[in-house]
């Protein structure tokens, strides 16, 4: 137990020395954030900028691993300063009542002794009449009834009972969570293992569950709310609160759109350390199951095999995500933000070259076909090169953010690619995420880009199409099937701000061409007119020619470094014309 709870505790008990203790705690997790950002933004960076070799590797493997034992200590003492606050709350709340009951016993000329328990005068009664003797009552007895007996003793009884209470409350509040913060001990070693962060997903559910009568003087965040009501919420939590939100709702936070890029980051980056943990261990235990039944490997079950090949393509997505984390200050690239990552169906990810909240220039590519989680580093990469080549041809006093947002359900074979069934379930979702953006971000407006690929640009065309205001300045359609309007002016935002380029030879973008490999070859094209011809109304860019073969090459050629494309995508970013075969247009 936390306290030994009796009468003489209670009424002597301070609840703000508790929650100093979870201030310090919540200091602690702030240093430990801090120390692990300063280890991945600055000291790996400038180490790698001077330092060569397998002794660079093997120090920034060590302070990586370092850096996961500090995010570790930021969760758990996180949790511990909310505990605390909770605890102290409860607390307060039996103190309370124990100071009405000893206050109101006193006005009533009734003496409380130093265990709690209360003496009451004698009772005379009429003149002449037998006197009562007065006596000492203890808590959790009931009241008597009858002739003879003295009507201070219910009186004193009534108090007694009501002290007893605030005593036994305070006793099961500080049994509650004694057991509680015992939970939250870590391993006395130096390893963060995949069950401690196992171990963390239990923790926050149960201290979660101990503290529902705290965090009810939090207000939760809205249901279903608006990017503008989510960040409204969190402006009217004060910095207490809002860490001990954090601390009990990491997973959650980071899912809000509309919160600052910084918030949304740390709660992803704990959900991607989790999630990894969690399917790490799933994996062990099937694997375990699967030697058990069959240690020569000859009769496996078809069911546990193919739940293994699910788990280790989920834990590659996750893992390319961590490597890319990881490579902040490699090839002039700066902090990525993690801004949402799960691994339902074919996994999401979202991630953010800069920081969007402060650039002046901002991206939001949308990959499509056949994007999953299981390859998302292809993709992240492409956000990467978009950003040095923006950085390197436009204003140095500008900052940018290059985003790679894979937040719907991408199409993974053609009869999904030839139907619009999941470009309508996923413009909407980037509409809130586009205008989460813009709410969170600080100063001047951003001049804000979406770049859709493929089946991309569908989902891109259909949430413009869908917002009469969209959350953008400017879009890029490369490699297009069609992006929902067969007109640029159908898109809400200036034609001279669509720009759209294809190469010769890409397959998708030059339907409705009879190929085995088109899925639309036996019909008219289905997502409206080619956003490249002049009739549809927009702005073309140059692209230079791909492959013909494999016949789907083409199509994945527009990040090509020092590319055609690459360079034109840059340009249009910044606000500047692209060049057109060659030739500005």
């Amino acid at each position: 137990m936390i306290l030994a709870v009796d009468y003489a505790t209670l009424k002597a008990l301070k609840p703000s020395d508790f929650e100093n203790a979870a201030d310090g705690y919540r200091k602690a997790s702030s240093m430990a954030s801090q120390a692990k950002d300063d280890l991945y933004n600055q000291i790996i960076p400038g180490m790698q900028k001077s330092l060569r070799g397998e002794a660079l590797d093997a120090a920034v493997r060590q302070l990586r691993d370092l850096s996961k034992n500090f995010q570790y200590a930021q969760v758990e003492c996180g949790l511990i300063s909310a505990a605390l606050n909770a605890f102290s709350l409860e607390l307060r709340l039996a103190k309370v009542k124990l100071d009405l009951a000893v206050g109101d016993a006193t006005d009533a000329h009734l003496q409380v002794r130093e265990d709690g328990s209360i003496s009451y005068a004698a009772w005379s009664g009429q003149p002449g009449s037998v006197s009562i003797p007065g006596g000492i009552v203890s808590g959790g007895t009931p009241l008597v009834q009858g002739p003879g007996i003295n009507p201070n003793h219910n009186a004193a009884q009534t108090y007694a009972n009501r002290i007893s209470e605030a005593v036994k409350e305070a006793t099961e509040v500080d049994t509650k969570w004694s057991a509680k913060l015992k939970n939250l001990e870590a391993d006395d070693d130096l390893t963060v293992s995949d069950r401690d962060w196992i171990n963390t997903r239990h923790d926050m559910r149960s201290t979660l569950k101990g503290a529902a009568d705290y965090l009810n003087l939090i207000l939760e965040p809205p249901k279903d709310g608006t990017p503008e009501e989510n960040a409204k919420w969190w402006e009217g939590l004060t910095e207490e609160q809002r860490s001990d939100y954090l601390s009990l709702n990491l997973a959650t936070v980071g899912t809000l759109d509309g919160l600052p890029s910084e918030v949304r980051d740390e709660g992803n980056r704990y959900s991607l350390r989790a999630s990894t943990a969690r399917w790490e261990m799933e994996r062990e235990r099937l694997v375990m199951m699967r030697d058990l039944v069959s240690p020569d490997g000859r009769y496996v079950s078809s069911s546990i095999a193919s739940k293994i090949r699910d788990i280790d393509k989920k834990l590659a997505g996750l893992n390319q995500v961590q490597q890319h984390l990881d490579s902040t200050g490699e090839k002039s690239i700066p902090e990525l933000y993690l801004l949402g990552i799960d691994t339902e169906k074919n996994g999401h990810a979202i991630v953010s070259v800069g920081n969007p909240d402060e650039a002046d220039n901002v991206t939001t590519y949308v990959p499509g076909m056949n994007t999953k989680l299981e390859t998302i580093g292809s993709d992240i990469e492409r956000a990467e090169s978009l950003y040095t080549h923006s950085v390197a041809l436009g204003d140095p006093d500008k900052k940018y953010a290059s985003l790679m947002w894979l937040g719907y359900d991408a199409p993974q074979n053609p009869v999904a690619v030839a139907k619009e069934d999941l470009a309508n379930q996923g413009s909407p979702v980037l509409n809130d995420f586009l205008d989460g953006l813009q709410v969170s971000h600080q100063g001047e407006p951003a001049n804000d880009t979406l770049l859709g690929h493929s089946y991309g640009s569908l989902v891109s065309g259909k949430m413009l199409s869908g917002d009469e205001t969209p959350p953008v300045d400017a879009v890029i359609f490369v490699g297009s099937p069609g992006v929902g309007v067969d007109h640029a002016a159908d898109l809400n935002i200036p034609p001279e701000n669509v720009w759209a380029g294809k190469s010769r030879n890409d397959l998708v973008a030059s339907l409705p061409t009879r190929s085995v490999y088109n899925p639309w070859s036996w019909g008219e094209r289905p997502f409206g007119v080619d956003p490249t011809e002049p009739r549809f109304g927009g702005q073309q860019f140059g692209v230079q020619d791909g492959s013909k073969w494999p016949p789907f090459a083409a199509h994945s050629l527009y990040w090509d470094e020092n590319s055609e494309s690459l360079k034109n995508m840059a340009l249009i970013v910044n606000g500047e014309y692209p060049m057109s075969g060659g030739e500005p247009q």
